[in-house]
């Protein structure tokens, strides 16, 4: 994980961005923070994605993201593999 991570997707691709948005939204009623805002250093959360707690919704947002943004233009995996939370963004 980084400050910035998935930045460029997120400006340039509306699957990947509307993925984020989704994942952002529940975080927010959660947490009443931003996810988004973490993973992009915004409003002095700079080096908030290196904390646990932001690290793994960070991680697990981004991997579901890129895995939509793949199926739009056709990337479809006969199977896939994970380790640790990437597990569950696998499956």
């Amino acid at each position: 994980q980084w400050q910035g991570m998935g930045e460029g997707l997120y400006e340039s691709e509306p699957v990947f961005r509307a993925v984020l948005d989704r994942c952002d939204q529940l975080i927010w009623e959660e947490r009443g923070a931003s996810l988004v805002d973490v993973m992009f250093g915004r409003d002095g959360a700079a080096d908030d994605v290196n904390e646990p707690r932001w690290t793994q919704p960070a991680i697990y947002a981004l991997e579901c993201a890129l895995t939509a943004l793949w199926a739009s233009v056709g990337i479809r995996p006969d199977a896939v593999v994970g380790h640790s939370l990437g597990e569950i963004a696998a499956a």
